[in-house]
């Protein structure tokens, strides 16, 4: 498989974890707030779960944003969509879109 495309679809995934955590946040919020039970074990932890969630999603884009650099040196053009993409990424890791669900 070529490292462009393994960069896209490494960026996908970590797409796909920052969906499910913003998900996981909006529930545990929403609980919060209309006073239901949470089916997240470990809302004691969530701060930690917090950092851990976001240096995983870090380490996704940033080993996508190196397969696109590699990728875009050999001069193919699909690389630059992964690096794109990885940089919409790591982006969006610090930004709180459960915020807005609510």
């Amino acid at each position: 498989m070529k490292k462009g495309v393994l960069s896209i679809i490494i960026t996908i995934v970590g797409f796909f974890f920052t969906y499910k955590y913003h998900t996981l946040m909006y529930e545990i919020q929403n609980s919060r707030i209309t006073g239901k039970e949470v089916n997240f074990l470990f809302i004691n932890d969530l701060v930690s779960f917090r950092r851990l969630f976001k240096i995983v999603i870090i380490s996704i884009s940033l080993l996508s944003f190196y397969l696109g650099i590699m990728t875009v040196l050999k001069k193919n053009r699909i690389g630059m969509v992964g690096i794109i993409l990885a940089s919409i990424l790591f982006i969006s890791v610090f930004i709180s879109f459960w915020k807005y669900f609510i």
